[in-house]
């Protein structure tokens, strides 16, 4: 009987460490970024846009520099619950449409 109960543990336990870790892709298309914004946390700098509803943070400063507000993106973004909702790529919309020309 205690070697069920501790398997039960075991299997609940992993369960949440696991889905804790569990990293989301989602997108975000012909969206506007209504703000930009540097947020000092614990003593670190992040640079964040709002863009819909969703405050994304951008890794690079050179990506941030580039993003402009009221412009449309197509982003594509990762989150977990472990890691805020983090811009992966992010794409003008206006350059999206630009062909190569052939």
């Amino acid at each position: 009987m205690s070697s069920v109960l501790i398997s039960v543990v075991l299997v609940v336990a992993l369960y949440f460490y696991f889905n804790s870790k569990l990293v989301h892709h989602d997108q975000l298309h012909h969206v506007k970024v209504s703000n930009k914004h540097l947020v000092e946390e614990r003593g670190q700098s992040h640079y964040k846009i709002t863009a819909g509803d969703k405050e994304l943070i951008v890794e690079h400063k050179s990506t941030y520099d580039l993003i402009q507000v009221g412009q449309k993106y197509n982003i594509e973004y990762e989150y977990a619950k472990s890691i805020p909702p983090t811009i992966l790529s992010i794409v003008d919309e206006s350059q999206e449409l630009k062909g190569a020309g052939h």
